[in-house]
């Protein structure tokens, strides 16, 4: 999500032309060498290997997803548990950050629907920053998370495995969130990025009684930490989209860019 990936570089070294190769013939040991196996090199892959691969199965190999210590951390419990990665952060100083950021608004006896909320990390935050337990609600399609989340904070947490665009999603809570979700496409529809983020922001706005607040990868991100599976909106659009539709009569709507020059805050305010 927020995390800046790196590409596994992958440094090819050409072979010897041959072992004896700055000998003249007649210099030549005729001694038998006995050389070591080569050591198995998983930065390597043969151009053979590469053109059976897919393109996810590729992609995954650049992005370091196949790479063993990488593969150790997340088989480890405490990865899953306690790991920010894991949610998108490069740090847990950057999530605490950009969870203050986008809880601004909120006051502590407020009740929240968190869309995407991963472990649930929301609720330790806001329980940590006020000192009692928040009136917090959770959902995500993502079942090991949700998972690890119940097992976590238990026994007071409300996590639960959803589709926020499911019919079966009932029930009013003072603020929706939704951190950093829609930064990264994890639905199979055809629609558009501006359509999924109108469409996200339309459902909760059906669900809150005091506002919303999404933060949002932005069109102003240096090209240089961009990737092609980031959900990049232009502030503007979002922003005329939201304002025409829920801002005209009051003008209720907060763009906040403040934060950094890739990601940025919408508040809708009811």
């Amino acid at each position: 999500m927020f995390s800046k990936f790196r590409k596994k570089a992958t440094k090819v070294t050409p072979p010897a032309e041959s072992m004896y190769e700055e000998n003249a013939p007649e210099e030549v040991s005729e001694e038998i060498v006995e050389l070591e196996p080569l050591e198995e090199d998983d930065d390597y892959i043969s151009d053979e290997e590469w053109e059976k691969m897919t393109p996810e199965q590729r992609k995954e190999w650049e992005d370091g997803e196949g790479d063993g210590d990488e593969q150790d951390e997340q088989d480890d419990p405490d990865y899953l548990i306690s790991s920010p990665e894991v949610v998108g952060f490069d740090s847990i100083e950057q999530q605490q950050e950009i969870y203050e950021f986008a809880c601004e608004e909120i006051e502590e006896d407020e009740s929240l629907l968190d869309f995407g909320c991963g472990r649930g990390d929301l609720y330790e935050f806001l329980y940590k920053q006020n000192g009692q337990a928040p009136k917090y609600r959770g959902i995500d399609i993502n079942e090991p998370l949700i998972t690890t989340g119940l097992e976590k904070y238990a026994p007071d947490i409300d996590l639960e495995k959803q589709d926020w665009f499911s019919k079966d999603l009932t029930g009013n809570s003072d603020w929706c969130v939704n951190i950093g979700s829609l930064c990264t496409r994890y639905d199979t529809s055809s629609a558009d990025d501006m359509t999924l983020i109108a469409k996200t922001i339309d459902k909760m706005m059906s669900l809150c009684t005091a506002g919303c607040v999404l933060v949002l990868f932005s069109s102003y991100m240096p090209k240089e930490v961009r990737e092609e599976s980031f959900v990049i909106s232009d502030p503007k659009r979002v922003f005329d989209y939201v304002m025409k539709k829920y801002g005209q009569d009051t003008g209720n709507v907060i763009l906040d860019h403040s934060y950094s020059d890739s990601i940025y805050k919408i508040t809708i305010l009811k």
